[in-house]
């Protein structure tokens, strides 16, 4: 009989990675270029099935002996995600498991075990899987109506800042705000044409600047002071009154976290595993058992 292989895909906005399991548990990763289905659909579902081919090919192994698990940047969107499906579907899998890099986030963090997972990085998104197995997902709603407390609400409270400035001196008094005019623009006419292009990643990118001007900047204070807050309350709604273990990840984890609430600092354990690993632990849940259960 076949031996079955184990194949798990992280597909992000920066990289994608690529790991195939043998049976007796060896391994080979694979890393290439970015694959959020959000930011470039045709060329996410291109980079994931090059990989896919290119991982397979280094072990000689054909797909109708491999179960893959695929967590990925957007695939929230069902359209975007039945894509993907059909185009690695194709490729003769012995079968194909597309979900949100967000639950292989989670499921790596704690390593298949019950734990709430908040990733804050240029957005921001929690996770809880739940002592009865169930996964719930809070926020990740992007940055027009949601992503509280992350990198690109920081970058948009700074540029609100500045504005207010600008509009109250006539000029931007702080030195923060001298600082980031110079990123966005230095009166009306060129500030209108960055805001009208700006994405999460241009407000993110403003962020690691608030933190240069802690602790003396008032300014600096409030923002960072509000955005804890906001993953605070993320927090609280994920963990729905169990003090589940918490694990913080994301590109803002180790700058936020002294900001966040003392029993959420206690709560907070090292990730036991990478949103790679929760892909791969999927791959093989698909071969043994039903996989862990979304609402």
């Amino acid at each position: 009989m076949m031996s079955a292989y184990f194949l798990g895909i992280d597909g992000g906005g920066t990289k994608t990675l690529a790991r195939l399991e043998s049976p007796d548990g060896n391994a080979i990763t694979l890393k290439s270029g970015a694959s959020s289905l959000t930011q470039d659909l045709d060329g996410a579902i291109n980079n994931i099935v090059g990989i896919t081919r290119q991982i397979l090919a280094r072990r000689n192994i054909q797909p109708n002996c491999v179960h893959l698990a695929c967590g990925v940047a957007g695939a929230g969107n069902p359209s975007s995600a039945k894509q993907l499906q059909q185009r690695l579907s194709a490729l003769g899998f012995l079968n194909v498991e597309i979900t949100s890099d967000a639950r292989t986030s989670l499921l790596g963090a704690g390593a298949g075990t019950p734990i709430v997972m908040v990733a804050i990085g240029t957005g921001s998104v929690a996770m809880r899987l739940g002592r009865d197995g169930r996964i719930r997902q809070f926020g990740g709603w992007g940055l027009a109506v949601g992503d509280e407390g992350s990198g690109a609400a920081i970058g948009k409270s700074l540029v609100r800042a500045l504005l207010w400035e600008l509009d109250s001196y006539g000029q931007a008094k702080s030195a923060l705000c001298q600082q980031i005019m110079r990123e966005v623009g230095e009166d009306r006419s060129r500030i209108l044409p960055w805001l009208q292009h700006a994405g999460s990643r241009e407000y993110a990118a403003l962020a690691p600047t608030v933190f240069s001007h802690l602790p003396n900047c008032h300014i600096a204070r409030e923002i960072i002071a509000k955005t804890a807050a906001e993953v605070d309350r993320l927090i609280e709604m994920a963990s729905d009154g169990d003090a589940l273990p918490l694990a913080i990840l994301g590109g803002l984890a180790d700058k936020l976290g002294p900001h966040l609430h003392p029993d959420h600092q206690q709560r907070q354990i090292p990730p036991l595993g990478t949103a790679l690993d929760g892909a791969c632990m999927l791959a093989r849940q698909s071969a043994t058992q039903p996989s862990l259960s979304e609402p």
